[in-house]
């Protein structure tokens, strides 16, 4: 091996080495060369691990310098770059160092027969900073959405570049004519010129603006509003931008005006609003309370709190908020709070509070105006979403984004600890359910989640991630203290359980992993133990085990489920069925959903939910979806104009911009209509910010295709993707649509996500329609269109043509469904 190591070179190569390895340090970039002949690796003078190692180390050891989940990882990639003299890219984390673990971006290439280099560059950096922007744009779109202010942005010559949401919603105006000076056509006529004038001498001059004008609203109406901004300025003082906000002060000037005008107009003005509306002395002091305000408030006797500190009315930890108000508004400052205070009678409140300046004729600052709105049921509602958004509706548990979310946290703070995973699967459950009905069904789930909270103990996490599937999180000091938790399920399990008269017996297959022992991310110690529960599951049931390394059955199958779907498509093994789409208030069908099937002389009549992960995580999904776009696109023009086809998109089709050409090509070839083409995406494609998809989606959009948002509901945050994309349809996920119309917790949701529909004015389809109830409850509520067993299964290309051609009506108009009876 010493043979191999080059000797001391001339002095210009030493100066050339120290040259490289200060850019090396400088972009955290190393250049290391292995040899599979004698399986040594030779460095650069830089390295992951900033020491130099001229004379080459085993490649044992320098894996030992990685994360131990990406060890085998590298040493397949290397071989397999000596086997196919191909060059490739990957991504790699470096051993944990505390609590600290790098991350790094490879390059590799075949510079010999045996000999592969890599570029190795620290990304750690890059990472955290992009997280960091993207955490930052988030907050500031959030702030926007939520600011009852308008925010907008001018140029230095003072045309409107860019505005908040809200503008839209108040005038009759689009974007486009807003935009520049297009917004002053919104003022009222006798507020032009005085308007125009101040943002002249703004621009002129420099310094902020602060102007009141009318507006018009959508209603004819007009309301006044004070627009405010101010320049941001380079280096060189030159303006870059002007940042202004538009604030509604229709009701301070109403009110202001009742103060200068007669005590009985002012008081009419006053009585007729729904707000509290107090006045202040200059020093903060309570001098008046309109009627209303009174009645809000639960005040009985105004002389009996005329002339207290405003600040006393409210809680301890909000008085220092007050005092702070009342300075800001005694120096002209508006300033807005939601905040928490009892009325006077202890009831508990929120309230939307604004202090604002009052000025007299000489423009100082005479007394102070508080307006408090009552915003207790919004909040209310505001946290009911957010528990909705976290918990399982129907058993009251965490759901599955809960249960991960607590699980990473305590495996980021394991330590020295133990963590146990149980997923836990009913057994027999399904029999129940299909025949006792979905009442008794449900009942049972809620006795089931109650038992397992009473096995789990305090301190420990119950969820139910779906169906009849429920996890736990337990907290022990070794692994095998989570048997008797398991065997305590079991035994509360296997009682009888008394349903609506029905007497009920199910059990539970229960799989186990533990961390750190099974693994350290959330990801491997849920999978870990479905492993496990599923070998239960294999073996009948009504028992518990701990994962095994050796319990590699399942994915042997897997590997060789992605051989055969290697060969699918070249055997004709995939074919497309096409699934009715049926608006329901029309009655007709107005296009197909185009699902692909697989049917495998090994494996049988291979599920979509199996075989379509198998080829995201193989890189079949790209060939797979270009199979399905193309047929369905050929198919679809064989049926008449107003009949347009659905076609899934994988998350992993957009990893590259191949996917436009995929569609592009589609129509090209079948000569479909871009508008006759709807692509369904799930919001995992938006995740993380991806800018790649969204440009996709967005250059697909301009051709004229339609996009819809599937699976509405069961993700992270699925209303900021309305705010990200303007879809053109909104899929009901069939997991909420199967408990209709009894299930109360998914009858709110789909009733809240089609209202969501109607005001964004987005069509709603409900996909899984399975019984007459549904449809009817659907009708009632508005929802444009619904798919399911009830109209049709998936059908095959020629019976959908047929039927397509035929001016099929979905529901014959002599058996108009009934309602279920009360």
């Amino acid at each position: 091996m010493q043979n191999r190591v080059a000797p001391p070179q001339e002095d210009h190569r030493d100066d050339a080495a120290a040259t490289l390895r200060q850019i090396g340090d400088a972009v955290g970039i190393s250049v290391w060369t292995w040899h599979a002949a004698t399986d040594r690796v030779y460095h650069s003078a830089t390295t992951i691990r900033g020491d130099a190692l001229d004379q080459g180390i085993a490649l044992a050891e320098m894996l030992a310098r990685l994360h131990p989940g990406d060890r085998a990882r590298m040493r397949r990639r290397l071989h397999a770059a000596v086997r196919s003299g191909k060059s490739g890219a990957f991504r790699f984390r470096g051993a944990p160092v505390g609590d600290d673990i790098r991350l790094y971006n490879a390059t590799h290439f075949a510079v010999g027969p045996n000999e592969v280099q890599v570029i190795v560059q620290d990304v750690t950096r890059m990472q955290r900073a992009e997280l960091a922007l993207r955490e930052s744009e988030d907050h500031y779109r959030t702030a926007v959405a939520l600011n009852p202010e308008v925010p907008w942005l001018a140029d230095p010559e003072g045309n409107i570049v860019e505005f908040g949401p809200r503008w839209l919603e108040m005038v009759e105006l689009n974007a486009e004519e807003t935009l520049g000076r297009g917004w002053l056509r919104a003022l009222h006529p006798d507020d032009l010129v005085p308007t125009i004038e101040r943002w002249r001498q703004a621009l002129s001059s420099g310094q902020p603006l602060d102007v009141e004008y009318r507006l018009r609203l959508k209603s004819g109406s007009y309301r006044w509003m004070r627009a405010r901004a101010a320049a941001r300025r380079d280096r060189l003082g030159r303006i870059l931008r002007w940042y202004g906000t538009l604030e509604d002060i229709h009701d301070r000037r109403m009110v202001e005006a009742a103060l200068r005008e007669s005590e009985a107009f002012s008081r009419s003005i006053l009585e007729a609003s729904t707000m509290a509306i107090e006045v202040l002395d200059a020093e903060g002091r309570l001098i008046f309370m309109n009627g209303p305000g009174m009645r809000i408030m639960e005040v009985d006797s105004f002389h009996a709190i005329r002339g207290r500190g405003f600040e006393t009315f409210w809680p301890h930890d909000v008085k220092q908020t007050i005092r702070d108000a009342i300075v800001a508004a005694r120096r002209g400052v508006t300033v807005r709070h939601t905040l928490f205070g009892p009325t006077a009678k202890g009831k508990a409140r929120w309230w939307d509070l604004s202090i604002s300046p009052i000025l007299d004729e000489g423009g100082t600052v005479a007394r102070l105006l508080a307006l408090s709105r009552d915003v207790t049921e919004a909040k209310y509602a505001e946290a009911e979403i957010a528990h909705l958004a976290r918990h399982d509706t129907l058993t009251g548990l965490p759901n599955r984004m809960h249960f991960q979310e607590r699980l990473e946290i305590a495996l980021d703070n394991l330590g020295g600890r133990v963590l146990a995973v149980m997923s836990v699967d009913l057994d027999d459950f399904k029999l129940v359910n299909d025949t006792l009905g979905h009442q008794v069904g449900d009942a049972l789930l809620r006795e089931t989640a109650e038992r397992l909270r009473l096995c789990a103990g305090s301190g420990n996490l119950v969820a139910r991630l779906g169906g009849d599937e429920f996890a736990l999180l337990l907290d022990i000091a070794a692994p095998e203290d989570a048997a008797p938790t398991a065997q305590a399920i079991l035994d509360a399990l296997r009682h009888r359980f008394e349903i609506d008269g029905e007497i009920v017996h199910i059990g539970a297959s229960i799989g186990i992993a533990a961390a750190p022992r099974d693994g350290e991310s959330a990801d491997a110690l849920l999978h870990h133990a479905d492993v496990a529960m599923y070998r239960v599951k294999a073996e009948k049931g009504r028992n518990f085990r701990f994962f095994e390394a050796a319990m590699d059955e399942e994915l042997r199958q897997r590997r060789e489920m992605k051989r055969d779907l290697a060969l699918a498509l070249g055997r004709g093994e995939l074919s497309v069925v096409y699934q009715p789409q049926i608006d329901i208030a029309g009655n007709r069908l107005t296009g197909f959903e185009a699902l692909v099937r697989w049917d495998c002389p090994a494996h049988g009549s291979v599920s979509p939910i199996v075989f379509i992960p198998l080829a995201e995580e193989s890189g079949l999904i790209d060939e797979i979806g270009a199979f399905v776009l193309d047929q369905a696109c050929r198919e679809a023009v064989s049926w008449p104009e107003t009949v347009s086809v659905a076609v899934n998109l994988s998350p992993a089709q957009f990893r590259n911009r191949g996917v436009v050409r995929a569609v592009s090509d589609a129509l090209s070839r079948s000569g479909l209509p871009a508008e006759r083409l709807e692509l369904e995406i799930t919001e995992s494609v938006l995740l993380d910010d991806n800018v790649e998809a969204v440009a996709a989606l967005n250059e697909l959009h301009g051709m004229g295709i339609r996009v819809a948002l599937d699976d509405f509901g069961t993700g992270y945050s699925s209303l900021s993707y309305l705010r990200r994309f303007p879809f053109d349809r909104i899929k009901i996920d069939r997991s909420f649509v199967t408990d209709l119309p009894d299930a109360e917790g998914s009858a709110a949701i789909v009733r809240a996500i089609i209202g969501l529909g109607a005001s964004l004015k987005t069509r709603v389809t409900a996909e899984g329609v399975e019984t007459w109830e549904q449809l009817l409850m659907l009708r009632d509520e508005g929802c444009n269109e619904a798919q399911g067993y009830l109209f049709s299964r998936p059908l095959p290309a020629s019976q959908a043509r047929g039927l397509a051609l035929s001016g099929f009506v979905a529901l014959p108009r002599q058996e108009t469904p009934r309602k279920r009876p009360a």
